[in-house]
């Protein structure tokens, strides 16, 4: 384990114009600090588009006289989407049995949950109007389908991105929070959001406190004051972020709190 004791927890931001510039940076860092070698690098990315150049970036012969190309060899490498990443983080911070190993707020899984929910409840509702509209025409079963693909995507996305929303929401505020924090009503054809997140809740149960939202809440409040991870094993030495063109302030935050188990290097494109 001498690698990994070698390698200082910290949060650490490299700023290039070019990726060759920063995956130069990255050989630099894993040469001058290798993981041990039983532990696995870890690379955020955004696409496997990216985790593939990267690959083969490093994977180059070194230039010793110019000091460019890669490390020789690209081995015991993980290449993860930021989001798979922070709920491993959460898990590996949270006590065992807080954080399931997958949420029933995922996107695909909410899809299905929508779309037994949704034609029971767009005629129970009035505030369902805008819903009900979409679904009457032809091949209902497959309207039902695309809405509740677009309406999983769009609470997906609430979670990452706008969970003081799904908050409010719970607690019956039926308004929006904008970035002063200042609270606003909810256009009107935009009202059978709260309510209609607020039945998915309700029919996921006890099981309901395991929405992204509500525990990066909790990883917020455990992971500041936590002197380390409930589970070490878990969490990779360096964390990597690399091509990534814009991060959730969800995303930030968690690897914030993370600087301070693991080292985590932002390159910034």
């Amino acid at each position: 384990m001498a690698g990994h004791s070698a390698i200082e927890p910290g949060f650490h931001a490299i700023h290039a114009n070019h990726l060759e510039d920063l995956r130069r940076a990255v050989v630099f860092i894993c040469q001058q600090q290798p993981v041990a070698p039983l532990d696995s690098e870890t690379f955020l990315v955004q696409s496997n588009g990216i985790a593939q150049w990267l690959k083969l970036a490093l994977a180059e012969q070194p230039v010793e006289q110019d000091n460019s190309g890669g490390l020789g060899i690209a081995a015991g490498m993980v290449y993860l989407i930021p989001a798979r990443f922070i709920w491993q983080a959460y898990r590996a911070v949270l006590p065992d049995g807080e954080v399931p190993e997958q949420s029933p707020f995922d996107k695909h899984r909410l899809l299905w949950r929508l779309y037994r929910m949704l034609p029971e409840l767009v005629g129970t509702d009035p505030v369902f109007l805008p819903l009900a509209r979409f679904l009457d025409g032809p091949d209902r079963e497959m309207r039902c389908f695309q809405l509740a693909e677009k309406v999983a995507d769009l609470f997906d996305q609430y979670q990452v991105f706008r969970a003081d929303w799904l908050a409010a929401w719970e607690q019956g505020r039926d308004l929006l929070v904008t970035a002063r924090n200042d609270e606003k009503p909810l256009a009107r054809e935009h009202c059978w959001q709260p309510v209609l997140w607020r039945q998915l809740v309700a029919d996921v149960g006890p099981l309901a406190h395991s929405s992204r939202s509500r525990i990066h809440t909790r990883f917020m409040e455990q992971g500041r004051v936590l002197t380390a991870p409930e589970n070490p094993s878990r969490l990779p030495p360096r964390i990597v972020v690399f091509g990534v063109s814009s991060l959730p302030r969800q995303a930030l935050e968690a690897l914030s709190v993370l600087s301070r188990f693991s080292q985590v290097v932002l390159c910034v494109h």
